[in-house]
């Protein structure tokens, strides 16, 4: 809006008080008075109509603010552009993030699937040699058994006094043929030495380990 439009009506020179503001002096850049042109201290300076400085400056004004708004629409153009390139980079962003749980959530899942079916290879070759060594035990058991009662039946054959009954009662259970295929019964079945040893199952995962540390994103095409 006109700045002081009631005052400017009536704009009065300072130097001379009944003569109104009519001219512009070019070099003081400065309203004045037609007096102050001709006495005052405008004398030697350029002036031009009052009028005719103020619709210059007034265009030039009214270009410069067309030229403010032009550059302050290009300027929120940019910065439009700019908040839209933010929101692009996010929404990237959290892209990718998902993509690369999914690629980790894949090697989680074969490491997992692997570890599963060593753990089973390990696991079957443990159940299959207990079972050897126990079959072996309830092979012993069974022997040791049976020795321990024909060690008894001998024990009281030896007690018995009569030397007829003794004799009758030997032959009868023929306990000397038994004691004889007793002894005769190999009992070399025995797990070979380091049969208990599992250590073949050991694995090296260092070059893996070294792989995954050196994991990193792909560049170019």
């Amino acid at each position: 809006r006109p700045l002081h439009a009631k005052a400017e009506q009536h704009l009065m020179c300072e130097e001379h008080e009944d003569e109104r503001i009519n001219i512009y002096c070019l070099r003081c850049e400065a309203p004045t008075c037609s007096l102050c042109k001709v006495f005052g201290a405008h004398k030697d300076c350029e002036v031009a109509p009052l009028p005719a400085v103020y619709q210059r400056q007034k265009s030039e004004l009214s270009d410069g603010i067309a030229m403010l708004v032009a550059g302050n629409d290009r300027i929120q153009a940019i910065i439009t552009q700019m908040e839209e390139i933010c929101r692009t980079i996010e929404e990237n962003g959290r892209r990718q993030k998902q993509h690369l749980g999914l690629r980790f959530d894949s090697l989680y899942s074969i490491l997992e699937e692997r570890k599963k079916e060593l753990l089973q290879s390990i696991a079957r070759e443990q159940e299959a040699k207990v079972q050897r060594v126990r079959g072996l035990i309830r092979q012993y058991g069974d022997h040791l058994e049976a020795s321990s009662k024909l060690v008894e039946s001998a024990i009281q054959a030896m007690e018995e006094p009569q030397m007829a009954v003794y004799l009758q009662h030997l032959l009868g259970v023929c306990l000397l043929c038994r004691i004889t295929d007793m002894s005769k019964v190999s009992m070399s079945s025995r797990p070979e030495p380091g049969y208990e040893n599992m250590d073949h199952f050991s694995i090296n995962v260092d070059y893996v380990a070294e792989m995954l540390r050196t994991i990193e994103f792909q560049t170019g095409a």
